[in-house]
């Protein structure tokens, strides 16, 4: 008769084996997709071309915390990045899994994980750790010898600062585009080709001035206090965005202005909301003149990242309705910039990207 700790100690076993066969598929079904495309080198080689500008720093910031700034005058519309993530796909889900079963216990597990399963250098395992671990107050003690108060996990690593790649569905731990901080009022957007991050500015950037990002579409739609708590919750922070707070609490003019950027986030969700329901098989007037009201508040609020996707709506559903492209350019609508965009967030070789550079070609 088999005792009941040899039973446990089986059952761990075939559990360690079953994730053991698991991370492997996981991590053969993503190299499977790498080298149908492109391999990770030969992105990696071709990405050097962009991070070699040197348009930006990465230094310590006022709350001690490292962050990206403008090392020159950035205009608009100039890509920046681009960077392939260290983990990717299955890789963070199997390592995201590990942690949460107690299959590693302290940050040594989580390293040896990185470099044995996954094959990272030490270089890159480096340059995880450095990352902020936004997470590291909420881990419960482990009795594991190797475990050390207030130490860094890289479960608290991914959730803080992982990206979701629309196009691999999937979440990529980016190590250089993880030292943008969040901002509600962005100044980079951001797209996806396959796994490679794409940043690039959506406003004119001055010599000096930080670069953010915005974590999460969902702050778009929502007020101070709405998007306040979503960030909590999800990224256990508090913002501190010039979008949700005023530099001068004494000044009535800061305040109005956060309450109309309010006004006009929760317009923008209405309009969302009721365009999310409308017939596209039956468009009318008033759905496009909808949507450009949309465009303009994103303008005005800084939500310029990834509008590309709104751009394309708009243009589709103004052509359904009859307008040529000299309406459209009067819109700011216009083949070229829907291309721009595109080749901002997706970069030129992408088959939208080609699509709509055709079309301008056609004109």
């Amino acid at each position: 008769m088999v005792s009941r700790k040899k039973a446990k100690g089986k059952a761990r076993k075939a559990a360690k084996e079953a994730t053991k066969q698991v991370v492997k598929s996981s991590v053969a079904e993503d190299d499977s997709h790498h080298q149908q495309q492109e391999s990770l080198e030969e992105q990696m080689q071709r990405l050097k071309l962009i991070s070699n500008k040197n348009l930006f720093t990465i230094k310590q910031n006022e709350y001690g915390n490292q962050s990206a700034y403008a090392a020159e005058f950035i205009p608009k519309h100039t890509l920046i990045f681009a960077e392939v993530p260290a983990i990717r796909g299955g890789e963070i889900e199997i390592a995201t899994l590990y942690n949460e079963n107690g299959t590693h216990q302290c940050q040594a597990d989580d390293d040896a994980f990185l470099k044995n399963n996954i094959g990272l250098d030490e270089s890159t395992r480096k340059a995880i750790w450095e990352l902020h671990d936004q997470f590291i107050d909420t881990y419960t003690p482990t009795n594991h010898p190797l475990y050390s108060p207030d130490e860094k996990r890289v479960l608290g690593i991914i959730k803080s600062n992982a990206y979701h790649s629309n196009e691999e569905g999937s979440r990529g731990l980016y190590p250089t585009i993880s030292r943008f901080n969040h901002s509600c009022k962005p100044n980079v957007g951001y797209g996806f080709n396959g796994w490679e991050m794409r940043l690039y500015t959506t406003s004119d950037v001055q010599e000096g001035e930080e670069l953010c990002t915005c974590y999460s579409d969902m702050v778009y739609f929502h007020n101070r206090i709405e998007r306040g708590e979503f960030l909590k919750s999800k990224f256990n922070f508090d913002c501190i965005c010039s979008g949700c707070n005023s530099s001068d609490n004494d000044d009535e003019s800061e305040e109005e202005r956060l309450r109309q950027s309010d006004t006009r986030r929760e317009r923008l969700r209405l309009l969302a909301e009721t365009l999310a329901q409308r017939d596209r098989t039956n468009l009318k007037k008033s759905d496009l003149e909808m949507i450009m009201e949309s465009i303009n508040i994103m303008k005005l609020e800084s939500l310029e990242h990834n509008i590309s996707t709104t751009y394309r709506l708009a243009r589709e559903w103004a052509l359904k309705l009859g307008e040529d492209e000299a309406s459209l350019e009067e819109k700011c609508l216009g083949a070229e910039l829907y291309a721009k965009l595109l080749e901002l967030s997706k970069g030129e070789k992408h088959p939208k990207t080609i699509q709509a550079m055709m079309e301008v070609r056609s004109r």
